[in-house]
């Protein structure tokens, strides 16, 4: 009767683990948060199965160190559900954010004391409300929490500045057919505004020269209006597609 009990116990206690593992799985993740493979990711999210949902922890590659942690629909980092906290490499919590399937509600940032810094609202339209405390806890007025690099007078100073400096016809020139000819191109603003590291990432093959036009136009801007994060300025990446188009029987 012994040797038919600890028969039975040691299948169980084998059986165990395999269970525990099925539940258990592992993405990696490099810059912008797009997932990657193990050896060119940034950080890695262990995600186990608790009731509904899964529970992920986000560690650092480097030095495994905890990068955030929360509740999630599926075994990816674009399905949020409540609160999920962001932590600085040195373990500080950094933020909360607030989802729901993974669009966000609120986020709330932390000074290294754990007080309140910063708490922003969001809704489809965008940011509803912005606030900023000082490390006494008064309130900032005017207190910008997070806001893109941008032209200087927005979207439309943008098209201003193109209309008045791209050389838009220059598809037309070149005798391409008619259509359209975008052209992707990355940047880095700096905090004193300066557009650099500039990439024409995407370039139409009939049009080479339309990428060479709008780096030229790119180079010859004026300072932007760099990225804002808890009301100071920071280095940010900047994306943009800027379309030729040819008269219409033009070839």
């Amino acid at each position: 009767m012994k040797q038919l009990f600890l028969s039975v116990f040691i299948v169980v206690f084998n059986y165990l683990p395999s269970l525990s593992q099925s539940d258990t799985t592992i993405r990696y993740y490099g810059k912008s948060r797009k997932e990657t493979t193990k050896d060119s990711a940034i950080s890695y999210v262990k995600f186990y199965r608790q009731a509904n949902l899964w529970h992920g922890v986000e560690y650092y590659t480097k030095g495994n160190v905890l990068k955030s942690e929360g509740d999630y629909n599926e075994t990816n980092v674009e399905t949020a559900v409540g609160s999920v906290n962001y932590y600085l490499e040195n373990g500080k919590l950094d933020y909360t954010i607030d989802y729901a399937d993974g669009k966000p509600l609120n986020k709330t940032y932390f000074y290294k004391s754990g007080d309140k810094r910063s708490y922003t609202v969001y809704s489809d339209k965008g940011i509803e409300l912005q606030k900023g405390w000082d490390e006494t806890g008064r309130e900032i007025k005017n207190f910008v929490v997070e806001r893109e690099a941008r032209f200087k007078g927005g979207e439309e100073g943008w098209k201003k500045y193109l209309q008045k400096n791209l050389n838009a016809t220059l598809a037309a020139d070149l005798g391409l057919a008619a259509g359209t000819y975008e052209v992707q191109v990355q940047f880095t603003v700096n905090k004193d505004g300066i557009p650099t590291n500039l990439k024409a990432v995407s370039v139409p093959p009939k049009c080479k020269a339309c990428g060479a036009e709008v780096l030229r136009v790119l180079r010859e801007s004026p300072a932007w209006e760099p990225a804002i994060l808890n009301n100071e300025p920071i280095v940010s990446e900047v994306s943009r597609t800027i379309a030729f188009q040819p008269v219409q029987g033009v070839k």
